[in-house]
């Protein structure tokens, strides 16, 4: 039995996001979620929105200057993409056909997916496969809990001879 794969957000990253999706109606919005994984959870810690270049309400495409843009600040904040975030203005937080088309990371990223047909609007978060989608495991935490967490991280690399500057027992880190 597997065991399915879980996400923390924080609460003012979540809110961020439906903001971003409100903000963008009556298109859909995207951004990405950058972070570290952690025995098997990942844990968010920046929003990366992007442009919507479709400007649709029923599809999005990542504009390429902000996403090349969202590439160098993960990169330059030593942070792993972990998921894709985007909106369906009018229709509930489940993966579309086209979600799944267009589903260049293949499994290991997640997809985050803000539905504003109610008010209040609802996020939820999957796992897409070519032939389906699982649901993963959404919870939101509060900012102290994330920045608790990068700290232990933080010192678990110094501990295994690792900065936070890519550093690896006093060699610089090189990028296959």
């Amino acid at each position: 039995m597997s065991t399915r794969y879980q996400l923390h957000v924080p609460a003012d990253i979540l809110a961020a996001m439906l903001e971003h999706s409100r903000a963008e109606l009556p298109n859909e919005c995207c951004g990405l979620l950058a972070g570290r994984v952690a025995d098997g959870v990942g844990v968010v810690t920046k929003r990366l929105p992007l442009v919507n270049s479709a400007a649709s309400p029923t599809e999005y495409w990542s504009e390429p200057r902000s996403m090349l843009q969202a590439e160098k600040t993960m990169r330059a904040e030593q942070l792993d993409l972990l998921a894709v975030y985007h909106s369906h203005p009018t229709s509930p937080p489940i993966p579309s056909r086209t979600d799944l088309a267009r589903n260049f990371y293949g499994e290991s990223v997640q997809h985050l997916i803000i539905s504003l047909e109610k008010p209040q609007g609802e996020v939820r978060a999957w796992r897409l496969r070519e032939d389906g989608y699982d649901e993963v495991i959404l919870n939101v935490v509060d900012a102290d809990e994330s920045r608790m967490s990068r700290n232990r991280e933080l010192a678990t690399e110094m501990e295994n001879g690792k900065d936070n500057r890519g550093i690896e027992n006093g060699e610089p880190r090189t990028e296959n």
